[in-house]
């Protein structure tokens, strides 16, 4: 069920979370840009984005969680989960033009503050110290595909469990097994046997 929603406070939640990003940023220009953020509310099990779409919306996740996904082989292979305090957008289509590849569906009740990436960049033109940090935004997004990466590679699976198990210690309640198990690459038997063995 919707409650109301306080939108100073995730107001404030988002300016605190670009703050941790750069904390240089001029404070008066970062309260400007945040105004302009506005308030959706997704419900449990409903999808923001999907596979072939368009879209240059950018979401910052004030309370709720979100599971990106791809088809593949009719498998669903999950990729990524997005708790609170992250931001994301459909990063291929924004950047490329091109049609969005992945899905992105709630797996709880979802609170998020959004802004159109091409309004993101007017920020960015308008103010030196926003450009920064927009460049910071896309290297934290950057590193953390390129260690995923790494880590699916070159890391065992009991290796990959134990890095879920240490990095996400906050949803492992909140997440069905089976989208863990995708996730690492496992299939639900290999998962099932590294979790009795903790």
């Amino acid at each position: 069920m919707k409650k109301t929603y306080n939108v100073e406070a995730a107001r404030t939640q988002l300016k605190n979370y670009l703050l941790y990003i750069a904390p240089e940023t001029n404070q008066s220009e970062l309260e400007e840009l945040v105004q302009e953020f506005t308030p959706q509310y997704f419900t449990k099990k409903e999808i923001i984005l999907k596979a072939g779409d368009f879209s240059d919306t950018v979401y910052f996740i004030t309370e709720g969680l979100v599971r990106i996904y791809y088809v593949k082989e009719e498998k669903e292979i999950t990729n990524w989960f997005l708790p609170e305090n992250r931001a994301f957008t459909a990063a291929y289509s924004v950047l490329s033009g091109q049609p969005n590849y992945s899905n992105y569906e709630t797996l709880e009740d979802t609170y998020t503050l959004t802004i159109s990436y091409s309004r993101l960049e007017f920020y960015y033109t308008k103010y030196h110290t926003l450009e920064h940090l927009g460049r910071r935004l896309i290297e934290a997004y950057y590193g953390a595909f390129m260690r995923k990466t790494f880590d699916v590679l070159f890391l065992s699976a009991e290796e990959r469990y134990n890095l879920f198990i240490k990095e996400h210690e906050s949803i492992l309640n909140r997440v069905p097994l089976r989208y863990v198990a995708s996730y690492l690459g496992l299939t639900q038997e290999t998962l099932s046997r590294l979790r009795s063995k903790f």
